[in-house]
């Protein structure tokens, strides 16, 4: 039984309709969670956070958490996909890939277990479910920036198409870019109090200075992430090991086995003859 699972979860096709739960689930149910929320809800400007916080959504805010958890569980699957198809340019850089996106999954579940608390602590700790969610970013992050670099060196050996590496790379790079300059303009408004003023009348009105717009460019651009992941990897004909021992050598589906020896050449047909 655990052999078919591993089987099924190693097809393409399971893994697309994954992607299709996951479409329906993340951006389906924050969608009708913002559709009924209180006030007006502008994706641009406003946090996901606030469809799960139980003061700013108090009747519909379980439905976003909800459909969060449940996307966090299907992408888990798909770690073990990244470390199959990117262990052949580099397996220790796959293998933290594989490891980053799942405790980005598992800390982006917790974050939805613990919503955002305003007035009580959590814990004793404040602010516990802004901790996981930023450690689920910082987690996914880093599992797409080691996914970048396993696909530049499979490029580099033909072991992947290049699309593959330039659409991994604009979407990692794009939104990481736009939250890095985000954020030293944040902190350097706050150890330049004078230039405080100036940035924020500059920048008060526009979707860049706003941390809702790179949560929700992000979450698209890990969607298109894990579709570049299914569609554009190579197709591996047999799996890593199968139930005969047997063991890929690269992603050609070209296999050995162990246990059986290779015919040696023969010399006669070489013209190699005894004297």
């Amino acid at each position: 039984m655990r052999a078919s699972l591993r089987t099924m979860f190693h097809r393409k096709s399971t893994l697309a309709v994954l992607l299709g739960l996951i479409f329906l689930s993340f951006f389906g149910t924050l969608a009708v969670s913002a559709w009924m929320f209180p006030q007006n809800y502008d994706w641009r400007y406003r946090v996901i956070s606030n469809l799960l916080s139980p003061r700013d959504n108090p009747a519909h805010y379980w439905l976003a958490a909800i459909g969060l958890a449940v996307t966090a569980l299907l992408m888990l699957p798909f770690a073990g996909h990244l470390r199959r198809h990117l262990e052949v340019a580099s397996p220790r850089v796959a293998r933290m890939s594989s490891g980053a996106f799942a405790a980005g999954s598992i800390a982006l579940i917790c974050a939805c277990f613990i919503v955002p608390q305003h007035v009580h602590d959590v814990f004793g700790v404040r602010r516990v479910h802004e901790f996981f969610g930023r450690s689920a970013a910082g987690f996914l992050a880093i599992g797409m920036l080691c996914s970048c670099w396993c696909a530049w060196k499979g490029c580099g050996r033909s072991l992947f198409a290049t699309p593959l590496f330039c659409i991994w790379s604009l979407v990692t790079l794009v939104p990481l870019a736009g939250i890095f300059v985000s954020e030293c303009l944040l902190m350097l408004t706050r150890m330049k109090p004078a230039w405080a003023t100036p940035i924020r009348t500059e920048l008060r009105h526009s979707v860049f200075w706003h941390l809702g717009f790179w949560e929700w460019t992000g979450a698209a651009a890990v969607f298109v992430f894990l579709c570049a992941a299914v569609f554009l990897t190579p197709p591996q004909t047999t799996h890593p090991r199968n139930s005969s021992g047997v063991r890929c050598l690269g992603i050609d589906g070209a296999r050995q086995s162990p246990d059986v020896d290779q015919p040696q050449p023969n010399l006669l047909q070489k013209g190699f003859v005894d004297s």
